[in-house]
């Protein structure tokens, strides 16, 4: 009898330990949770309207940065300038058309053509952005993925120059423009 109650017990342990143990180790280990929701989830836009305002997206023909685009798009922006490595022509008639479809206002797009492998190339695009009359947000989705080592014309890894000195570069020749 006394064997019984000690299986009873263990088996109890077992079951518990399977019900709730392992999917708790599972979460923990292999987040697929939150992958799941990383790629099916909505992002969260808190600002209405950015109406008067203008807004720069750097690597605006990416998927990020074509999608931010359209959001402002859709949330009246008075200016929108659409920086890319390459032509971001196409994303502009996307937006245009689908603003047009949806009866909403056109907001004024620039589209400029910006290398950030080099430095002439952000403080060219930096004084290019202090000719427009104002500057409220800026969106630096620009990046690369490079599988194999290769130099920038200064002598840096090219993820490196593009994801990460750009951006600290350009951070800072927008930062006054910000400002102001």
């Amino acid at each position: 009898m006394a064997n019984l109650g000690v299986f009873a017990v263990v088996s109890t342990l077992v079951v518990l330990l399977l019900t709730y143990g392992v999917p708790l180790f599972l979460k923990e280990y292999f987040p697929w949770q939150s992958l799941y929701k990383q790629r099916h989830g909505r992002p969260t836009v808190t600002t209405k309207s950015y109406k008067g305002r203008t807004a720069l997206i750097t690597g605006a023909n990416g998927a990020f940065g074509s999608r931010a685009a359209k959001i402002f798009a859709e949330r009246d922006v008075e200016t929108l300038v659409l920086v890319d490595v390459r032509d971001c022509s196409g994303v502009k008639e996307e937006i245009e058309k689908e603003l047009g479809e949806a009866g909403k206002s056109m907001p004024k797009i620039l589209v400029w053509q910006a290398d950030l492998m080099t430095f002439k190339g952000c403080q060219e695009l930096g004084a290019k952005a202090k000719q427009l009359e104002h500057l409220d947000h800026v969106l630096m989705t620009a990046g690369i993925l490079a599988f194999n080592r290769r130099e920038s014309p200064e002598g840096w890894e090219t993820s490196i120059q593009v994801n990460f000195l750009s951006g600290a570069l350009l951070s800072l020749l927008f930062l006054p423009l910000l400002k102001s």
